[in-house]
Protein backbone atom coordinates (compact mmCIF):
# COMPACT_ATOMS: atom_id res chain seq x y z
CA UNK A 1 0.00 0.00 0.00
CA UNK A 2 1.43 3.56 -0.68
CA UNK A 3 0.86 6.22 2.01
CA UNK A 4 -2.49 7.59 1.10
CA UNK A 5 -3.60 4.07 1.38
CA UNK A 6 -2.63 3.81 4.48
CA UNK A 7 -3.72 7.20 5.51
CA UNK A 8 -7.53 6.13 4.21
CA UNK A 9 -7.36 2.86 5.24
CA UNK A 10 -6.25 4.62 9.35
CA UNK A 11 -9.32 6.92 9.10
CA UNK A 12 -11.45 4.41 8.44
CA UNK A 13 -9.80 1.87 11.38
CA UNK A 14 -10.15 4.87 13.72
CA UNK A 15 -13.81 4.96 13.18
CA UNK A 16 -14.74 1.88 12.89
CA UNK A 17 -13.32 1.39 16.26
CA UNK A 18 -14.11 4.36 17.89
CA UNK A 19 -17.54 3.98 17.05
CA UNK A 20 -17.71 0.25 18.86
CA UNK A 21 -16.35 2.45 21.84
CA UNK A 22 -19.10 4.32 21.99
CA UNK A 23 -21.62 2.20 21.51
CA UNK A 24 -20.28 -0.66 23.64
CA UNK A 25 -19.97 -3.08 21.31
CA UNK A 26 -16.26 -4.21 21.74
CA UNK A 27 -15.40 -7.61 23.14
CA UNK A 28 -13.20 -7.40 26.51
CA UNK A 29 -9.51 -7.78 24.39
CA UNK A 30 -10.82 -5.06 22.30
CA UNK A 31 -11.27 -2.83 25.04
CA UNK A 32 -8.23 -3.99 26.71
CA UNK A 33 -6.09 -2.81 23.63
CA UNK A 34 -8.04 0.19 22.94
CA UNK A 35 -7.22 1.17 26.93
CA UNK A 36 -3.72 1.09 26.36
CA UNK A 37 -3.68 3.47 23.58
CA UNK A 38 -0.63 1.66 22.30
CA UNK A 39 -2.62 1.89 18.85
CA UNK A 40 -2.14 5.94 18.49
CA UNK A 41 0.35 7.44 17.81
CA UNK A 42 2.59 9.51 20.21
CA UNK A 43 1.57 13.09 18.63
CA UNK A 44 -1.96 11.63 18.41
CA UNK A 45 -4.68 14.92 18.98
CA UNK A 46 -8.11 14.92 18.09
CA UNK A 47 -10.63 17.62 18.30
CA UNK A 48 -13.95 17.33 19.77
CA UNK A 49 -16.90 18.32 18.28
CA UNK A 50 -16.77 20.83 21.57
CA UNK A 51 -13.61 22.01 20.14
CA UNK A 52 -11.49 20.21 22.74
CA UNK A 53 -8.35 19.41 21.73
CA UNK A 54 -7.06 15.47 23.12
CA UNK A 55 -3.66 14.53 22.94
CA UNK A 56 -2.42 11.68 22.93
CA UNK A 57 -1.96 11.81 27.02
CA UNK A 58 -5.04 12.57 27.80
CA UNK A 59 -6.57 9.56 25.98
CA UNK A 60 -6.07 7.39 28.51
CA UNK A 61 -7.93 9.16 30.87
CA UNK A 62 -10.88 9.98 28.17
CA UNK A 63 -11.82 6.95 26.70
CA UNK A 64 -12.88 5.14 29.81
CA UNK A 65 -15.38 8.63 30.22
CA UNK A 66 -16.89 7.82 27.15
CA UNK A 67 -17.17 4.29 27.10
CA UNK A 68 -21.03 3.04 26.11
CA UNK A 69 -21.52 7.13 26.04
CA UNK A 70 -23.65 7.09 23.13
CA UNK A 71 -25.33 3.87 22.16
CA UNK A 72 -26.87 4.22 18.80
CA UNK A 73 -24.33 6.21 17.37
CA UNK A 74 -23.71 6.01 13.64
CA UNK A 75 -20.32 7.71 12.41
CA UNK A 76 -20.30 8.11 8.62
CA UNK A 77 -17.23 9.63 6.56
CA UNK A 78 -17.17 10.33 2.91
CA UNK A 79 -14.85 12.21 0.38
CA UNK A 80 -11.75 11.03 1.90
CA UNK A 81 -9.15 13.23 0.16
CA UNK A 82 -5.77 14.12 -0.08
CA UNK A 83 -5.02 17.68 0.97
CA UNK A 84 -1.47 17.38 1.15
CA UNK A 85 1.91 14.96 0.89
CA UNK A 86 5.68 15.33 1.08
CA UNK A 87 7.74 12.52 1.52
CA UNK A 88 6.79 10.44 4.34
CA UNK A 89 3.93 12.79 5.56
CA UNK A 90 0.44 13.20 4.55
CA UNK A 91 -2.45 15.24 5.23
CA UNK A 92 -5.91 13.60 4.58
CA UNK A 93 -9.35 15.76 4.77
CA UNK A 94 -12.91 14.07 5.08
CA UNK A 95 -16.35 14.81 5.83
CA UNK A 96 -17.35 13.51 8.93
CA UNK A 97 -21.00 13.08 10.33
CA UNK A 98 -22.38 11.77 13.84
CA UNK A 99 -25.95 10.52 14.12
CA UNK A 100 -27.50 9.67 17.07
CA UNK A 101 -25.55 9.25 20.40
CA UNK A 102 -27.52 12.59 21.91
CA UNK A 103 -26.81 15.16 18.49
CA UNK A 104 -26.05 14.90 15.15
CA UNK A 105 -23.05 16.30 13.99
CA UNK A 106 -21.42 17.31 10.80
CA UNK A 107 -18.02 18.78 9.81
CA UNK A 108 -14.78 18.80 7.88
CA UNK A 109 -12.07 16.63 9.63
CA UNK A 110 -8.42 16.38 8.81
CA UNK A 111 -5.83 13.66 9.43
CA UNK A 112 -2.33 14.02 9.76
CA UNK A 113 0.01 11.37 9.43
CA UNK A 114 3.99 11.97 9.99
Amino acid sequence: MNLNELARHEIVHFHERIGKWFRAEMVPDEIEEMLTVKEFHVNFRMTLPTGVCNRHADLAGWLPSVYAAKPGIVLEFKDIHLRFETEGVILMEYVETQIGGGADNKRISTAFFP
